[in-house]
C-alpha cells in the first residue's frame, strides 16, 4: 500500500527481531508471547516498570500491575528496548544519555506495536480517521497512538512526493566542478592550526538523484579519504550540518538527507560535518551498548 515508504535502521531491527523469533502478525505481539520468545521472566507487582540484564546475560522485567494491560503492554516493550539496546545505570549516566535512551526506547515502543511489515499487509481505508481506527482496532493499541503511528507513516510518504516535485521544478546552478560529480564523494579537511588529532571536518557531495532516492547514506568514517585543502574548503560553498541532522545507530553513522532536503531543498548538495560532532554521537552510542557492572 505504501510505495516509497523507507523504513529506518531502528525498524529494521524490530523487524529482524520478531521474524527470528517468528512473530509475524499483529495478534503475536503480546507480552507472553514476547517473554516467552525471548526467555525475558516477567514479575509483576505495584512498583514502576523496570528491565535488567544481569552479567551472565540473564534478562528479568517487573512490570507494573497498577497500569491497564495495554500500558502494560507499552512498557514492556519500552523496557525491551533498554535491554536490547542500552547499558549503564540510569542514576549514574548523564542526564542528556538518560534522555536518549528514554526517546530511544519510546520509538522502539511505537515500531514494535505497529510493525511496518505488518502494516503494509493490511487495505487501510482512504479515509484518515477510518485507516487509524483500524489500526488501533487490528493492533489493539490506544487511538492516540494509532494516529501517531500513521501520521509518521504518512509524512515519511510525503517526503517522498515532495522530494519528486522538487526534482521535477527545481533548476539548479553548477557552481564548481565538485559539484558536476554524480553519485556521493566524500573529502576530509585537517585543521594544522589546532591541537586536534585527525581531520577536522568531513566533507559530503551528493548529486541530486541521490539527494532525491536516499533517505540517509552511511558515512565512511573508518576509510581514509581525500584530503582538500584550506583554499578548496574556503571555496566549498557547503551547508554547515547539525548534530541533529546524523544518527549514529550499533556503529552505523548515517547522514540524514532528507532532513537537509527539506531544510536547504536541491539547492544544496554540499555539506560540511565536524569530526567532534561525530565522535561524540559515536561514543555515545557505544556508551549506550557497552555493558556496565
Amino acid at each position: 500500500m505504501f510505495k516509497h515508504y523507507k523504513k529506518t535502521h531502528m525498524e529494521e531491527f524490530v523487524e529482524e527481531l520478531y521474524i527470528d523469533n517468528d512473530i509475524n502478525d499483529p495478534e503475536d505481539i503480546t507480552i507472553e508471547n514476547l517473554s516467552t520468545k525471548l526467555s525475558i521472566p516477567i514479575l509483576s507487582a505495584p512498583i514502576k516498570s523496570r528491565g535488567h540484564e544481569t552479567e551472565t546475560g540473564n534478562r528479568y522485567m517487573a512490570l507494573d500491575d497498577r497500569l491497564s494491560r495495554s500500558q502494560q503492554r507499552y512498557y514492556f516493550l519500552h523496557e525491551l528496548c533498554h535491554i536490547l539496546r542500552h547499558a549503564g545505570n540510569q542514576v549514574t549516566l548523564p542526564e542528556d544519555f538518560v534522555r536518549y535512551q528514554e526517546e530511544d526506547s519510546d520509538q522502539f515502543a511505537l515500531y514494535a506495536l505497529m510493525p511496518f511489515f505488518m502494516i503494509d499487509k493490511i487495505t487501510l481505508s482512504g479515509n484518515l480517521n477510518q485507516a487509524i481506527d483500524q489500526l488501533s482496532y487490528v493492533f489493539s493499541v490506544e487511538r492516540s497512538l494509532a494516529k501517531k503511528r500513521y501520521d509518521q507513516i504518512l509524512r515519511r510518504e510525503y517526503e517522498w512526493e515532495f522530494t519528486r516535485s522538487l526534482s521535477e521544478n527545481a533548476r539548479r546552478e553548477v557552481s564548481d566542478n565538485m559539484a558536476e560529480e554524480k553519485g556521493i564523494r566524500f573529502f576530509v579537511y585537517y585543521d594544522d592550526s589546532g591541537s586536534y588529532d585527525g581531520p577536522t571536518q568531513m566533507i559530503v557531495s551528493v548529486d541530486e538523484k541521490t539527494l532525491i532516492d536516499y533517505r540517509e547514506i552511511e558515512l565512511p568514517i573508518s576509510e581514509r579519504l581525500p584530503e582538500i585543502e584550506q583554499d578548496e574548503l574556503e571555496g566549498f560553498g557547503g551547508v554547515t550540518v547539525s548534530q541533529g541532522d546524523v544518527i549514529c545507530f550499533d556503529g552505523k553513522v548515517t547522514l540524514q538527507l532528507h532532513q537537509l532536503l527539506f531544510k536547504h531543498g536541491l539547492s544544496k548538495r554540499k555539506f560540511v560535518l565536524q569530526m567532534r560532532d561525530i565522535e561524540m554521537l559515536m561514543e555515545k552510542d557505544r556508551l549506550l551498548m557497552q555493558r556496565f557492572s
